[in-house]
């Protein structure tokens, strides 16, 4: 087992992504910032008291994982 920096992804507050994982933090949080820029996509749901617009959020998290097991990316 070791240490990687997971990528989540979140879209409003639901999360959609959980799956990419890196022996740097460096590189995830690249990743991170870069998702993080991209424009607000539309919300089908939208209404009065709902945003007609959602933003991609993506944080890097510490993670223990198995590297037989689990793509790390480098």
């Amino acid at each position: 087992m070791i240490h990687v920096f997971v990528l989540i992804l979140y879209l409003g507050q639901k999360q959609i992504s959980q799956d990419m994982h890196f022996y740097s933090i460096d590189d995830c949080k690249y990743y991170a910032q870069r998702l993080n820029k991209q424009p607000p996509v539309p919300n089908r749901r939208g209404g009065e008291d709902v945003p007609k617009t959602m933003s991609y959020t993506a944080v890097c998290e510490i993670k223990k994982v198995d590297p037989k097991s689990t793509l790390v990316y480098k």
